[in-house]
């Protein structure tokens, strides 16, 4: 199962289609054939090219302690460091060259200026060669494993548990989101160009009461609950603050904790060998995915409509409805906002269609379950991966978004099944016809430019292309940075025009320079 990687890679693929005439430091490096997307029918979702300089930076959620086998490489096995953690799982789907210095145990203070496990402070690792970075770390500032394994050892009947301080615990909040916002900038002060992800822990536990698997108190399960959710707060906080962007493993993997019947984390009393309330080999594909999801969107946000593979037909909102409880169909594709579904990355992969959230009903994980439209709310009933051959897979049930009976029929209402790899589960997305093209005023017009390699990338577009002279009517989500005529030095900039005439003289016209969001 792959993430739903490439969204705004496939807007940038058709865009191209038509164009006008005129290390080292202690951690493991590692990659995979350059051919992997394209020999899984994925090319056309693809949008990091083999070779992408890659370091994780993190704790033991993110090192993967207990996970056989242990990495190669100096410093893995005194940080516990799996072959198959997230990092090594993304790296390999995607081709990237990876640097993982990630560590068990690690606090900020390991990332920025202390050594640990005998590889120096994990940030060194980062070069002006890397390109994307993820950290996951925080956890250990505020004693999460400590305290829940503390308090899980008192309630089991254990000895030695050593304590619990609250206060303490408590006292290291209010810095905890400038200290993860410290690591961002520290990143970015050795790799200007990185694109750096910040990933929150793993939900360890149910949302209300407790189980065998976790032998907590209410009170106990309240307060741990209460750090897990302070530690979200502060990583989206610091995410916020620092541009960067969240990927949210905490909310993908509800449903998915010690409790539960699918869980992607172990229990207090693991297999041997397996390290207690740390994530397994299914949560580190779960959190790969989620991953992937916004390294190949480049952590940007693009608008599609979804292609059924039986009749070409769209996935549709019902009469345009914003009710939460409106049902999601199969429709005839006629390019209103019924059918435009946007992927935001950052929110761990949800599509949005009228401002709401596409929706598994009731969280439901059975075959026939009915899909519908909802209020985002983070849920794992609203997080969506991609599969092979196009499939909209959702993580918490395991099942594919299809179309019941292979029907053509309008109005047939969408539903959640076993995947099975049929055309009834094809979804293939196609950019949103409401991107820069090339026509009149208001026009949209046909898509164009080629855009790899046209034009001069703009110091302050992140690298991006310019958009080739012409008419075009621009979509300020497309565009990051307009120039009118005569203020072409990057110094000033202006919100772009809805219509634009880049970069060619006409009567009257303003000219402008764009450049590609």
């Amino acid at each position: 199962m792959r993430a739903l990687v490439g969204i705004v890679a496939a807007c940038a693929a058709l865009v191209a289609v038509t164009a006008p005439t005129a290390s080292a430091q202690g951690g493991v490096r590692a990659s995979s054939a350059s051919g992997t997307a394209q020999a899984r029918g994925e090319s056309a979702l693809a949008a990091l090219a083999p070779g992408l300089d890659y370091v994780a930076i993190g704790s033991s959620f993110a090192a993967g302690p207990g996970i056989p086998p242990v990495q190669d490489g100096a410093g893995a096995a005194a940080c516990s460091r799996s072959a198959l953690d997230y990092p090594s799982l993304v790296a390999r789907d995607i081709g990237a060259n990876l640097t993982d210095v990630s560590c068990s145990g690690a606090t900020t203070a390991n990332v920025l200026t202390d050594g640990q496990s005998g590889q120096p402070p994990q940030v060194r690792a980062v070069t002006s060669a890397a390109r994307a970075v993820t950290v996951t770390i925080g956890g250990n500032d505020v004693d999460y494993l400590g305290s829940i394994n503390a308090y899980s050892c008192r309630t089991g009947g254990g000895t030695d548990c050593g304590t619990v301080d609250r206060e303490a615990i408590d006292r290291t909040f209010p810095a905890l989101a400038g200290r993860i916002g410290d690591v961002v900038e520290a990143v970015r002060a050795a790799a200007p160009q990185a694109h750096v992800y910040l990933v929150t822990y793993f939900t360890l536990l149910p949302a209300s009461g407790v189980c065998a698997n976790v032998p907590l108190t209410e009170d106990q399960a309240a307060f741990e609950r209460g750090i897990a959710s302070r530690l979200a707060e502060a990583t989206a906080a610091a995410a916020t603050a620092t541009g960067a962007t969240l990927v949210d493993l905490a909310a993908a993997s509800r449903g998915h904790d010690a409790c539960s019947a699918s869980p992607w984390v172990e229990s207090y009393r693991p297999a041997p060998g397996r390290v207690t309330y740390h994530p397994d080999e299914a949560g580190m594909r779960g959190a790969a995915n989620l991953v992937q999801s916004a390294l190949r969107a480049g952590g940007q946000t693009a608008t599609v409509t979804f292609r059924s593979g039986i009749a070409g037909k769209c996935a549709d909102v019902r009469r345009s409805g914003t009710a939460d409880g409106t049902p999601v169909q199969l429709y005839t594709c006629n390019g209103t906002g019924a059918q435009r579904w946007t992927y935001a990355p950052g929110a761990g992969g949800t599509l949005k269609a009228l401002d709401r959230c596409l929706d598994v009903s009731g969280g439901g994980t059975a075959d026939r379950t009915t899909v519908q439209l909802w209020t985002c709310n983070g849920t794992g009933a609203q997080r969506w991966v991609t599969g092979p051959d196009s499939s909209l897979v959702n993580p918490q049930s395991g099942r594919c978004l299809d179309d019941p009976g292979s029907t053509t029929e309008d109005g047939t209402q969408l539903q959640i099944y076993e995947c099975n790899g049929s055309a009834a589960q094809r979804w293939t997305p196609t950019p949103d016809t409401g991107v820069p093209g090339r026509g009149s005023a208001g026009s949209g017009g046909a898509v164009a430019g080629a855009v790899a390699g046209v034009g001069a990338a703009h110091p302050r577009a992140g690298g991006r292309p310019a958009l080739p002279s012409g008419s075009w009517t621009v979509r300020t989500s497309w565009v990051t940075i307009c120039e009118p005529e005569g203020h072409w030095s990057g110094r000033r900039t202006r919100a772009c025009p809805r219509t634009a005439r880049v970069g060619s003289r006409g009567s009257g016209a303003t000219r402008w320079r764009c450049w590609l969001g």
